[in-house]
């Protein structure tokens, strides 16, 4: 447990930019009050955390993939953002904020979850079932054409600032 602290501290504590990714371990996290555990590998690239694993599901539910960035703040703590892929191919979107002392914090999702425990390091855990929904699929462009437009527009927006850059 100490371990796992200090090597998380050294990874949201300084964000030193380096040139090739660098693995920092796998950790766990229970997102409570279910009984579901984020079992995430993190590999430091630049400045930002990349997240990848699985969410761990109870009652011999099948685990599920997970992927993200975490980010460190000015205040001290670490923001994540992750993505589940649920069993209907549905994306449950978690964001969690961590402070950097002990790896706690709390989450939030796309299911209707707000403000609950993000648990660091947990136990046994299956206490309250395996984390569900959402029962939509993602919201999106209505159409292609609408995709293209956005992309269009954002094509433009980063041409404008690399010439005013310049």
């Amino acid at each position: 447990m100490k371990r796992s602290l200090a090597i998380l501290a050294v990874l949201f504590g300084v964000a030193v930019p380096s040139v090739s990714a660098q693995s920092l371990g796998t950790f766990r996290w229970q997102l409570q009050p279910y009984g579901s555990v984020l079992q995430i590998s993190v590999t430091q690239q630049g400045g930002i955390y990349l997240l990848d694993g699985i969410e761990l599901q109870c009652g011999g539910n099948a685990s599920l993939p997970v992927n993200g960035v975490a980010v460190p703040q000015a205040n001290g703590s670490v923001i994540l953002g992750l993505t589940t892929i649920n069993e209907q191919g549905r994306g449950l979107h978690t964001r969690a904020t961590i402070n950097t002392q002990d790896f706690n914090g709390f989450w939030s999702d796309n299911a209707g979850n707000s403000n609950q425990t993000f648990l660091f390091n947990p136990g046994v855990t299956c206490p309250g079932g395996p984390r569900t929904g959402p029962n939509s699929p993602d919201e999106g462009p209505d159409s292609i054409a609408a995709l293209q437009a956005q992309v269009a527009a954002l094509t433009a927006r980063l041409a404008a600032l690399a010439a005013a850059k310049q």
